[in-house]
C-alpha cells in the first residue's frame, strides 16, 4: 500500500541569502536530531522527473522553478514533499529530515492527518524567536530607520512571510490529498495527480468550506474532470462550492 506522503513540517525555509528568481534551487539537508548533513538523499522534481542526490555535505542543486513539487527521500527517514512558492524563490533552502520508525498517521476525516496540529506547534516552537520578532511598519519604521533597513531584520521578516505561506501549503496538501479523493470518488493513478493539480484550492477557500461543502466540491469537480478533462477547469472556479 502506498504510504501517505504529505507536506509534513520537516522542511523549514531559512533565507540564508537574498531572494532570487531562477531555474534552479540550492540547499542543504540535515538530520533533525543532530543537525549533521545528510548525503545521498534522493531529490526529485515531480513535475519534470529531474533528480539529483545530496553530496557529502548535504548540499544539492536541482533544476526547478515556481510551483514545482519537490520530493526528498532517504532510507530510514520520513519522505518530504515541498511545493515551491509562486512568487520569489529563496536563494537557499534548509531541509530538516526526521528519522522514521513508523509510517505517518493515517488520514482522518476531511483528509487531515492526526499529527498536523501538533506538528505545526512543534515547529513554531523551534522558530519561535524569529516568528515572534516584531515587524516595524508605518511610524515605527520611520522612528527606527536603522532597524527597519537592517538586512538581518529584513531577512527575518521575509522568513516570517515564507513560513506563513509554507504552513498554508502544508494544510492544503494535508486536506486536499490523493487518498481522500480516491476514497470519495474512486479515481486513481495519474488521473488523481492531474486532478489535484488542476483543482487545488487556496488556503482561504478550504477554510471557508464546511465538511459537506468540501466533499460536494470534490465530487462535482471530479465529475466535471471525468467528463471534460482539463477543459473542465475553465468552467469551474477553483475552490467553488
Amino acid at each position: 500500500m502506498r504510504p501517505y506522503i504529505s507536506l509534513i513540517g520537516s522542511l523549514l525555509l531559512w533565507l540564508m541569502h537574498s531572494f532570487a528568481y531562477g531555474q534552479a534551487i540550492q540547499g542543504q539537508i540535515v538530520d533533525a536530531g543532530d543537525n549533521k548533513p545528510l548525503d545521498d538523499v534522493a531529490i526529485l522534481n515531480l513535475h519534470t522527473n529531474a533528480g539529483v542526490a545530496s553530496d557529502d555535505q548535504g548540499k544539492f542543486t536541482l533544476a526547478a522553478t515556481r510551483g514545482h513539487l519537490i520530493e526528498f527521500r532517504k532510507t530510514g527517514y520520513k519522505i518530504i514533499r515541498i511545493r515551491l512558492p509562486q512568487g520569489t524563490l529563496p536563494a537557499f533552502f534548509k531541509v530538516v529530515m526526521e528519522k522514521a520508525s513508523i509510517q505517518l498517521a493515517a488520514v482522518e476525516i476531511a483528509g487531515v492527518a492526526r499529527d498536523y496540529k501538533s506538528d505545526s506547534i512543534r515547529y513554531y516552537q523551534l522558530y519561535k524567536e524569529a516568528l515572534e520578532f516584531p515587524e516595524l511598519t508605518g511610524m515605527q519604521a520611520i522612528s527606527h530607520p536603522f532597524s527597519a533597513l537592517s538586512k538581518k531584520n529584513q531577512q527575518i521578516w521575509a522568513f516570517q512571510k515564507h513560513y506563513a505561506w509554507y504552513q498554508q501549503q502544508k494544510y492544503i496538501d494535508f486536506t486536499f490529498n490523493e487518498k481522500l479523493v480516491t476514497n470519495i470518488t474512486g479515481m486513481r493513478g495519474d488521473s488523481v495527480q492531474a486532478y489535484l493539480q488542476l483543482f487545488r484550492p487556496t488556503y482561504e477557500q478550504l477554510r471557508s468550506m464546511n465538511e459537506y461543502a468540501y466533499y460536494t466540491f470534490i465530487k462535482r469537480t471530479v465529475a466535471a474532470y471525468r467528463e471534460r478533462g482539463p477543459r473542465a477547469r475553465l468552467g469551474i472556479p477553483r475552490g467553488t462550492r
